[in-house]
C-alpha cells in the first residue's frame, strides 16, 4: 500500500510539474543579449526567452546595440550572448557599439569580475575566421574578470547550426539555475514527445502515446558534453490534453481510427508514381501475390488524381532526374509506398506482401517522404510548438499603389553604410561563350546623381525580390489567389502567449500577399525545424504529420539533415512533398525569415569612370531533384538575367538564338531606363594599400578576379596621375575551365600587363592539359602559387606585400590558405605550427585578406 501512494505521488507530482510553469524566484533573473547580422543569433535568442519561463527563469532580451540604454553589462551578474561573426570575422553591424566599448584599453582587469556569462557563438566553418566574435568575446569578457558558468557553444551552419544550439540549449537550464542558486528541477521541462504504437515491430502510424518518451542519450556537439535525460508533454494529434487517464482510454479508438484513414485514403486518393526499377519489382510481386485482394499496387489510378497523398508515399516524377545521391532515395520512397499500403491491407497476404518490401527495404534507405526503422517506429522528443502572435486583417475596399511602397517597410539592410539608390542599368555583357560551364555575366550601372559613392574592392548590395513563377506557385499552393492582391494590415494577436511579440519591421503596414511573399520574405529559405514542427500542425493526412514530427524531433536529426539541409528545400519543395499541409499565411509571416539582399563586388575603378559601376556575376543554375520539385536560377542573378535580356550582348558574338529573339522583344517593349536598388555595403579591409609601393598578390579565380580588374585599373589611372610615384610590383593568379570559353576580362588583363601595371599575370586552365617543364600542370590558382612559392614567400615576409584572395570560400580559399602555410614554412625554413602561426600574424596584420563566398 505504502509503495502504491509512493508511485502515486510522484506521478502526480511528474503531471503537476509539467503541466504548470514552476514558481519564479526573487533571484532567478538571466539577461539574454545577441548580436545578429542576418536574424539568426536574434531568433535563437528569442528561443531561449520563450522557453525561460518555463525553467522559472525570468529573462530580459536585448540586442547588443542598447548597450547603456536598455542594460549595462557592468551592473548584470548572469548574462548569456547569443553572437554570430560576418564579414572578415567582424562583429554584427548591431554589436559594433558594445565591442569597441568592451575592447578599451584603459579598462581594468576587474572590470567585470562580477559577471558570470555563457556564450553561443553562430558561424560557418567554410570561412577562415570561424566563430571569430564569439570567440573574441569569450576571451575579452575572462581577461576583464568575467567568469563563464556554462562552457561555450561553436554552432557551425556549413553543417547545421542545431547540431550544437539544440543540445547547447537543453544543457543551458540546469547550468543557469545552478548558477543562480536555483533547486534542480524535479522534472526536466522540454519539447513534446510523440510514442509510437507498434505491432510485430511494425509501425502504426497515429499512435497515441500512453506514456512519456524519456530519452538519455548522452551527446557530445563541439566543445560541449551534454548529457540529455528529460521527459515531455503528451501530445494527442497535435492537441493536449489535460487527462492522463483519457489519454489511455482514448489510445485504441484513435489508432483504429487513423487506420481506417488510411486505407481509405490509399484506395480513394493514390496517383500515378514514378517507380523505381526496384519498386516496379516490389510491385510485380504484390500483385502476384495478391489477386482478387482489396488492394492493388499497380501503377494505374483508381482514384481522382488531385493530389499526391502521403499514403502514396511517391516517388516526385522531377527525383528521376537528380545525379546526387537520388537513386537510394527513390528506392526508398518507392518501397516506403508498398509497405505502407500493404499495413492498410485486412487480407491473409499482409505477412508475405511484408517480407517483399522489407528485403527491399533491407537495401534502401529513407527518403524524404519515406522513413525506415528505427526511426519510424520510435518515440520522438519535438521542438516545442511555436506560439502564433500574428494576425491578418484584409481591407478589401483599399486601393494600394505597390510602386510607392518603401522598400521592405523602410527597415534597415544589414552591412549598409548608406541608403539605398536606384541605379540604371546601361549594359549587359555575357563574358563566356555558350558552351561555357557557367554564363558569367558583366553588368553596367550608371550611378550619376545618385550620391552612390565606391573606392576599388568595395562590395554593394543589390535588393532584389523574389522569382515571380515561383511566388504564384506558392500562392496557389497555399490557396490565397482569391485574396493574393488584396491590401492587408498585420498585428499582434491580442493577448499571445508569444513574449516579445512584433510585427516583423520588414512588413509595410499595408500590403498584400503577393508583395510580402515577393520582396519581403525569403522563400527560398531552407526550412528549419521550428517551421516544420509549425507545418505538423497544419497537415491533416496522419502519414505525412508522422514524417514532419520525424524530421523535425531530435531523433530524425539525420533525416532533416540529408534530405531538408543538404538539398536546400524550399518551403514549396516541403508542401508539394506534403500535400495535405496547408498553413495559415499568417503563420508564414511568422516564421519565414527576411528577404536578403545579395552582395556583389565592384570591377571597376572610380578613377576611371566615376558616373559608372561595374560587377560580374555567374547565373546560378539549381537543378531539380533531391527533393527540389523544379530546376531554378539563383533569386538575384536570375533575376538580373531576365531583367537585362533584352540588352545583352556578347563578347563571343554566340548569343543563343532565342537570346536574340528576346533582344527584338525586349527593344520594342522596353522605354523606360532599367533602375535597380543598390547600397554600399561596409567593407573596411578589402582596399589597396594606400601606399603605391607595397607590393600586392592578387589570387582570385573565376567571378573572383571582379575587383582585381577594379584595383589594376586603379593602379592604371594611379600611375598616370603621378608618374614619378614609385609602384611596387603587382602579380595576379587567376584560373577557370577553358582558356576560350570562360577565360573572364581577357583582353583587359592581357593589356593590363602590357601596360606593365600588371608585371605578373600567371594563370591556369583546369580543364585543359598545359604545357609544362616536366614539373606537374598547374590545374588550379594554388598549383601555380605553389610553383611561384619563393617569390610569394619573399614578398610577403620581407617585402611587405599584400595578399588578396577572393572568390569560392568553401573550396579554394582553403586550398589557399594551406599552400600559403607550406610557402612560408618552406622560406622560413621552420615547424608547420610555426608556419601557421606567421599566416595567422599576416591576417591580423591585414597583409592576408579575403573576400570570399559560399
Amino acid at each position: 500500500m505504502r509503495s502504491r501512494l509512493h508511485l502515486i505521488n510522484v506521478v502526480f507530482r511528474c503531471y503537476c510539474c509539467r503541466r504548470m510553469p514552476m514558481m519564479p524566484a526573487q533571484n532567478n533573473r538571466l539577461v539574454l543579449l545577441y548580436g545578429s547580422q542576418t536574424g539568426q543569433a536574434k531568433a535563437i535568442a528569442e528561443e531561449i526567452h520563450e522557453n525561460a519561463e518555463k525553467h522559472g527563469l525570468r529573462t530580459d532580451l536585448f540586442g547588443l546595440e542598447l548597450t547603456e540604454k536598455k542594460f549595462d553589462v557592468t551592473k548584470e551578474s548572469c548574462v548569456v550572448f547569443v553572437c554570430s561573426t560576418t564579414g572578415d570575422g567582424d562583429p554584427p553591424d548591431n554589436a559594433t557599439k558594445f565591442f569597441r566599448r568592451l575592447k578599451k584599453k584603459t579598462l581594468p582587469s576587474d572590470h567585470l569580475a562580477h559577471l558570470n556569462f555563457a556564450v553561443l557563438g553562430l558561424g560557418d566553418s567554410n570561412y577562415t575566421n570561424f566563430c571569430n566574435c564569439p570567440k573574441t568575446l569569450d576571451k575579452r569578457l575572462q581577461e576583464l574578470g568575467a567568469k563563464p558558468f556554462y562552457p561555450t557553444g561553436y554552432a557551425d551552419d556549413a553543417v547545421g547550426l542545431e547540431i550544437v544550439v539544440d543540445p547547447w540549449i537543453e544543457g543551458l537550464w540546469t547550468a543557469v539555475r545552478k548558477q543562480l542558486g536555483l533547486p534542480p528541477e524535479s522534472c526536466t521541462v522540454a519539447g513534446e514527445t510523440v510514442s509510437m504504437e507498434t505491432t510485430d515491430n511494425k509501425q502504426t502510424p497515429g499512435g497515441v502515446p500512453n506514456s512519456v518518451v524519456q530519452d538519455s542519450s548522452g551527446q557530445t556537439e563541439g566543445k560541449i558534453d551534454m548529457k540529455d535525460g528529460r521527459t515531455g508533454e503528451t501530445e494527442i494529434n497535435g492537441q493536449h490534453d489535460d487527462n492522463p487517464e483519457k489519454v489511455i482510454e482514448s489510445q485504441s479508438d484513435f489508432k483504429n481510427k487513423e487506420i481506417v484513414k488510411s486505407y481509405e485514403d490509399s484506395t480513394n486518393d493514390r496517383t500515378s508514381m514514378a517507380h523505381t526499377d526496384v519498386a516496379e519489382a516490389v510491385t510485380h510481386s504484390i500483385e502476384l501475390e495478391n489477386k482478387g485482394g482489396v488492394i492493388s499496387t499497380t501503377k494505374q489510378s483508381t482514384g481522382p488524381q488531385t493530389e499526391n497523398t502521403a499514403s502514396d508515399c511517391c516517388v516526385d516524377a522531377t527525383d528521376s532526374k537528380t545525379t546526387d545521391k537520388s537513386e537510394n532515395k527513390k528506392t526508398a520512397e518507392a518501397s516506403g509506398t508498398e509497405k505502407h499500403i500493404l499495413e492498410a491491407d485486412t487480407t491473409g497476404s499482409k505477412d508475405r506482401d511484408r517480407q517483399v518490401v522489407d528485403t527491399v527495404k533491407e537495401q534502401a534507405g529513407p527518403s524524404l517522404r519515406v522513413s525506415v526503422p528505427p526511426l519510424c517506429d520510435s518515440g520522438l522528443t519535438l521542438p516545442a510548438k511555436p506560439v502564433p502572435y500574428l494576425e491578418v486583417e484584409f481591407h478589401p475596399e483599399e486601393s494600394l499603389c505597390i510602386e510607392e511602397l518603401p522598400l521592405q517597410g523602410g527597415c534597415p539592410f544589414p552591412s549598409a553604410s548608406a541608403d539605398v539608390v536606384m541605379a540604371t542599368v546601361t549594359m549587359a555583357t555575357r563574358l563566356t561563350r555558350h558552351d561555357a560551364v557557367k554564363t558569367a555575366l558583366d553588368i553596367e550601372l550608371d550611378i550619376s546623381d545618385t550620391g552612390f559613392k565606391y573606392e576599388p574592392g568595395d562590395s554593394f548590395g543589390v535588393v532584389c525580390p523574389n522569382n515571380e513563377t515561383e511566388v504564384q506557385d506558392l500562392i496557389d499552393r497555399l490557396g490565397l489567389t482569391d485574396h493574393a492582391d488584396v491590401t492587408f494590415s498585420v498585428k499582434v494577436i491580442e493577448g499571445t502567449k508569444k513574449r516579445a511579440a512584433a510585427v516583423p519591421a520588414h512588413l509595410p503596414a499595408r500590403c498584400t500577399i503577393r508583395h510580402a511573399l515577393l520582396t519581403c520574405l525569403e522563400i527560398r529559405a531552407v526550412p528549419k525545424k521550428a517551421f516544420l514542427r509549425m507545418l505538423v500542425e497544419h497537415t491533416t493526412d496522419v502519414v505525412q504529420k508522422r514524417r514532419l514530427q520525424e524530421l523535425c524531433s531530435k531523433q530524425g536529426t539525420a533525416d532533416y539533415a540529408a534530405f531538408i539541409r543538404e538539398p536546400n528545400l524550399r518551403l514549396l519543395d516541403v508542401l508539394t512533398a506534403f500535400p495535405s499541409c496547408c498553413p495559415p499565411f499568417e503563420r508564414l509571416l511568422e516564421m519565414l525569415p527576411r528577404l536578403q539582399p545579395r552582395p556583389y563586388s565592384v570591377s571597376s575603378s572610380p578613377l576611371v569612370s566615376p558616373d559608372r559601376l561595374h560587377f560580374v556575376f555567374n547565373i546560378v543554375h539549381i537543378p531539380s531533384g533531391s527533393g527540389r520539385t523544379a530546376p531554378c536560377t539563383g533569386v538575384c542573378t536570375g533575376w538580373l538575367d531576365r531583367l537585362t535580356r533584352h540588352m545583352q550582348t556578347g563578347v563571343y558574338g554566340d548569343m543563343a538564338e532565342e537570346d536574340g529573339i528576346a533582344e527584338k522583344i525586349g527593344q520594342m517593349s522596353l522605354n523606360d531606363p532599367l533602375k535597380i536598388p543598390i547600397y554600399l555595403r561596409t567593407n573596411n579591409h578589402f582596399r589597396l594599400p594606400s601606399d603605391l609601393s607595397v607590393p600586392i598578390i592578387m589570387v582570385g579565380p573565376g567571378t573572383g578576379v571582379a575587383p582585381f580588374v577594379g584595383f589594376l585599373q586603379h593602379r592604371e589611372k594611379q600611375r598616370a596621375l603621378s608618374p614619378d610615384a614609385v609602384c611596387g610590383p603587382s602579380w595576379l593568379f587567376y584560373g577557370c575551365r577553358h582558356r576560350d570559353r570562360d577565360y573572364l576580362y581577357r583582353e583587359e588583363l592581357e593589356r593590363l600587363a602590357a601596360a606593365g601595371v600588371l608585371d605578373h599575370l600567371v594563370v591556369c586552365f583546369s580543364r585543359e592539359d598545359m604545357e609544362t617543364d616536366g614539373a606537374p600542370p598547374a590545374r588550379y590558382v594554388q598549383d601555380n602559387l605553389y610553383h611561384h612559392g619563393d617569390d610569394v614567400g619573399r614578398m610577403l615576409l620581407d617585402e611587405g606585400a599584400v595578399l588578396y584572395v577572393c572568390g569560392d570560400a568553401k573550396n579554394m580559399a582553403k586550398d589557399v590558405n594551406e599552400v600559403i602555410t607550406q610557402i612560408v614554412q618552406k622560406y622560413k625554413g621552420c615547424t608547420i605550427q610555426e608556419a601557421r602561426n606567421t599566416v595567422f600574424q599576416l591576417r591580423q596584420d591585414r597583409h592576408y585578406i579575403e573576400d570570399i563566398w559560399t
